[in-house]
């Protein structure tokens, strides 16, 4: 059974890594004089993720390489953002991030035998975020931090760029089919009121390309507003193999009741509502990893939003204690 991209990360990775994607995404939505310092060869994906543990079911990264035209490197730092509102932590949470991959980049130095401390390569960071709500969160980190001018020369500024995907047209989003396509799925999956024009654009959109499958397992998984009925006639137009691929992974998740999958949440929740099914999966989940749940972790979950349910369904198989899921410290 092919891995299933029921998480907003895991289908933000597998768009990325379709062809041409990630060099039309940047090339478009770095800031101009950024993308003209490129050269023209696709930046080239490296290994490694920077998010913090108790981070990686609100966040997913990828780091590019790319040449610069005026020689040199420049390496392009992609952070997806899907929670439903900004976070204001996301500068403070960057700041981190950028000198993981310096420190990580001073070390494949040294062991190559160079010495570090001097000339390190720029770094440039892109912020996407699809949540519901307007990217209000200042760009400049410095404008985040409350000191005296004098001090300013002594503490860390840098500024991101940010795709706040809600506030582009569907027809802006790129003019490379797939990397449109996919960034409108990942727009309306907190955005109910256009999830059914889109489930119908992603057709268009994707037809004949590898991601159109996952596009619609991860639909299946995070839009509320369509059923499976919408799902199989939008696929109609699809090709037969395309259509009984996406029918047969969704059957598949229901009969295996895939923990990260929406088919759970929607057989025991039918008749409950789609919050209380997914509060079901979860309860089963914790009561399985750690062998049983506290009344206040009940009531906590049965309390909770849909985004906060999945959020908690996506934390629960890393997390090493049952407060680890719910981002309370873990007791020693």
């Amino acid at each position: 059974m092919q891995n299933l991209p029921v998480t907003h990360d895991a289908f933000f990775r597998a768009l990325m890594d379709e062809p041409g994607v990630a060099a039309a995404l940047l090339r478009e939505h770095l800031p101009a004089e950024v993308a003209a310092l490129l050269a023209p060869e696709a930046p080239e994906l490296l290994d490694g993720h920077f998010v913090a543990a108790h981070l990686r079911h609100s966040q997913a990264d990828r780091l590019y390489k790319a040449r610069a035209a005026t020689g040199g490197e420049v390496y392009i730092y992609v952070l997806l953002e899907h929670k439903s509102a900004p976070d204001p932590e996301v500068g403070v949470q960057l700041l981190g991030y950028l000198a993981e991959i310096w420190r990580r980049l001073d070390r494949q130095r040294l062991e190559q035998g160079g010495a570090v401390g001097s000339e390190r390569p720029p770094i440039v960071p892109l912020v996407i975020y699809h949540g519901a709500r307007e990217w209000t969160v200042p760009l400049s980190f410095g404008e985040t931090v409350a000191a005296d001018p004098a001090l300013k020369p002594y503490l860390p500024d840098f500024t991101y760029s940010l795709l706040d995907l809600g506030q582009v047209p569907d027809d802006q989003l790129s003019s490379q089919r797939i990397a449109r396509g996919g960034l409108r799925v990942l727009k309306y999956s907190h955005r109910p009121d256009g999830q059914g024009a889109a489930v119908l654009a992603a057709v268009d959109d994707l037809l004949g390309s590898g991601i159109l499958v996952s596009a619609f397992i991860y639909i299946n998984w995070a839009y509320d507003a369509v059923d499976r009925q919408a799902i199989e006639g939008a696929l109609t137009r699809a090709p037969d193999v395309q259509r009984e691929a996406v029918m047969s992974v969704m059957a598949q998740e229901r009969e295996q009741g895939r923990a990260e999958g929406k088919a759970e949440g929607e057989a025991l929740g039918k008749a409950k509502g789609k919050a209380e099914g997914k509060a079901e999966t979860l309860l089963r989940l914790l009561d399985r990893r750690f062998h049983g749940v506290s009344e206040a972790h009940r009531t906590q979950v049965l309390a909770a939003s849909a985004d906060q349910l999945d959020a908690w369904i996506d934390a629960v198989l890393d997390a090493e204690s049952i407060d680890a899921v719910f981002g309370a410290p873990t007791a020693h």
